[in-house]
């Protein structure tokens, strides 16, 4: 299982959405100053130690977050069979480019939501890991058609 390089593409792309509950997203500036994080379990104020904002755009990044994290996981389980293993994988990867489009116009509005205009996004750890889980999981869907091919060439040559 783990000397097929795709298993480890999985592992580590299990991983990325691992880390994504521990990681923030995005950071908000005002001036220069950083004022408020944007993790999965909500927004939190780094001024006051408050949390800003629950409710309609974290519960999507739980979801998604889940999705990108158990899905590489059961794909990685399924290396016996290996046409069901690549349709699991190419639905991990679409997981991942929900997740990171989401991310992407969902901490814009929150940084409208809560703060003024002026206010600076930074992206930050789990959305890049988010995107190295993406490639990952694409590297993973090649070796498993490597795979494949390899297979079908063998039943050839019998």
């Amino acid at each position: 299982m783990i000397q097929r390089v795709q298993s480890l593409y999985l592992l580590l792309a299990g991983i990325c959405g691992v880390l994504t509950f521990v990681l923030p997203f995005a950071k908000f500036f005002d001036k220069e100053v950083l004022v408020a994080e944007y993790a999965m379990f909500g927004v939190f104020n780094l001024q006051s130690d408050t949390l800003e904002m629950t409710g309609p755009f974290i519960f999507p990044a739980w979801i998604l977050g889940l999705a990108c994290t158990i899905i590489p996981f059961a794909a990685l389980a399924l290396y016996k069979k290996r046409p069901v293993q690549h349709k699991v994988t190419r639905l991990a990867l679409l997981m991942f480019i929900v997740f990171v489009v989401y991310l992407l116009f969902g901490v814009s509005e929150v940084g409208l939501l809560l703060f003024s205009e002026e206010i600076a996004i930074l992206h930050h750890a789990a959305f890049y890991l988010l995107v190295v889980g993406l490639a990952l999981c694409f590297l993973a869907i090649r070796g498993i058609k490597k795979d494949d091919e390899l297979v079908k060439s063998l039943d050839r040559i019998r």
